[in-house]
């Protein structure tokens, strides 16, 4: 066979020059390119690194680390298929070079046709320990945002219902004591606290739909979008006589416009609650040069600390600062949103100069 008729890379750890080179020539007869020869662990380590082998075939005995230890340090810091030579077979040995993440093992001498056996082993094995990791890792993932996910809804849903319970509870005890305009007060309440939990579940839902549903993308009209959600928060516009500055002219973009909508409410009523007092808000847009466009919203608040800018998005955060007190579920939900629709998002904010929220959406063809 001639060399590299495999296309496959070997990277060989083995202080044994004589064995060594016998090994480097089974492996190129039968179409393997030797990319190099490490004589202990330690340069195996930093070859594997800088190499980046398809496979590494190594010595488990060597001067200054042995092939077990290198192995599991390429594991962690380059992951890398591993073949260990070894002159006894034990089930202890068996048991190291497993928990190491090696992919098989060889009892020297060895012939190429066992080496030809063993990459093709060690490379399926290592294939399917990678995708393994990574389910065990995004299931950790999920199981850490599952738990913080109950403990936002609990905490977000608790106390609404809270207030539900006490004033339905004076109201029960005392309705005949009261005076009228205090009963009305406390249907007020009840009403509001009420409005609260659905508003809450509402963004669940949403959130589940932004996650799982396959919705059509398509060309998005944004000032029709923004016109909605200036309509919808109108109210809280006028309450808190914020002065907003709206872009003329929009980039032409594709997307889903109801999610979009979403998204542009929950930047706008954050900056309205949570910015400058009157609040002073632009909302505008800029074309990016990779095909994408970039929309924000810019307010006249506090500022967010570095910190917690990396905090933000991240799936049911909850920031302890009053002046970021708003920006929990509702940002789990626009990333999820974003990103779902090939964008993403982020957040500039410098002290005493306000935030700016952004996200993007691919340019219209």
């Amino acid at each position: 066979m001639a060399n590299n008729e495999k296309g496959i890379s070997v990277l060989i750890a083995e202080d044994d020059e004589n064995v060594a080179s016998a090994i480097t020539g089974m492996l190129q007869d039968s179409g393997y390119t030797v990319v190099g020869q490490a004589p202990d662990g330690m340069e195996a380590v930093a070859l594997t690194q800088s190499l980046r082998p398809d496979v590494v075939v190594m010595d488990v005995r060597m001067t200054d680390m042995d092939g077990i230890e290198a192995a599991r340090l390429i594991y962690e810091a380059c992951p890398t298929p591993v073949i260990i030579l070894t002159a006894y077979d034990t089930p202890e040995l068996l048991r190291e070079a497993s928990n190491a993440g090696v992919g098989m093992y060889l009892v020297k001498p060895t012939t190429g046709p066992e080496l030809d056996r063993a990459i093709a082993i060690a490379r399926a094995r290592f294939d399917d320990t990678i995708e393994l990791r990574r389910l065990n890792e995004e299931l950790q993932a999920r199981n850490e945002e599952l738990d913080a996910f109950a403990h936002t809804v609990a905490h977000d849903l608790k106390n609404p219902l809270h207030f539900i319970i006490n004033y339905a509870d004076l109201l029960y005890e005392d309705w005949g004591n009261l005076p009228d305009d205090e009963v009305t007060r406390q249907l007020e309440l009840i009403a509001q606290n009420s409005l609260r939990m659905s508003n809450i579940v509402d963004s669940l839902l949403l959130l589940a739909e932004a996650r799982m549903a396959e919705v059509p993308i398509g060309p998005v009209d944004m000032a029709g979008v923004v016109g909605e959600v200036q309509e919808r928060l109108s109210f809280l516009i006028n309450e808190q006589q914020a002065e907003l500055v709206v872009s003329g002219t929009w980039p032409a973009v594709v997307g889903y416009p109801p999610w979009i909508e979403e998204v542009w409410v929950n930047y706008l009523s954050n900056a309205l609650q949570y910015g400058g007092r009157p609040p002073h808000i632009e909302l505008g847009s800029e074309v990016l040069p990779d095909g994408m466009a970039r929309f924000f919203v810019q307010d006249n608040g506090p500022g967010i600390p570095p910190e917690d800018q990396e905090r933000l998005f991240r799936p049911f955060t909850k920031l302890d600062q009053a002046s970021t007190k708003g920006h929990g579920l509702g940002l789990s939900i626009v990333r999820s949103i974003i990103e779902k629709l090939g964008g993403e998002v982020g957040v500039e904010s410098i002290a005493g100069q306000g935030s700016r929220f952004t996200f993007t959406l691919p340019s219209a063809a």
